[in-house]
């Protein structure tokens, strides 16, 4: 019964983890963000799973010229 959880568990919890870590990286890159404080959406990346990052990448801000190009 755990294994089979597990088995469809397990692929979720890769792409978290991946999509985790290029939001944060990305983050990190940047000079600007919206609300101008990386530390709310490290939370929000963090503790959001999956939506975490979905959320930073639609609502981090526009482009300028002080922001990394992605």
């Amino acid at each position: 019964m755990i294994e089979e959880l597990l088995r469809v568990i397990w692929p979720l919890l890769v792409l978290q983890f991946i999509m985790q870590v290029i939001a944060i990286i990305n983050l990190v890159k940047r000079e600007k963000v919206r609300f101008n404080n990386k530390w709310i959406w490290v939370a929000i990346i963090l503790l959001g799973n999956i939506l975490g990052p979905v959320i930073y990448f639609a609502f981090r801000g526009n482009y300028d010229e002080d922001s990394s190009q992605d």
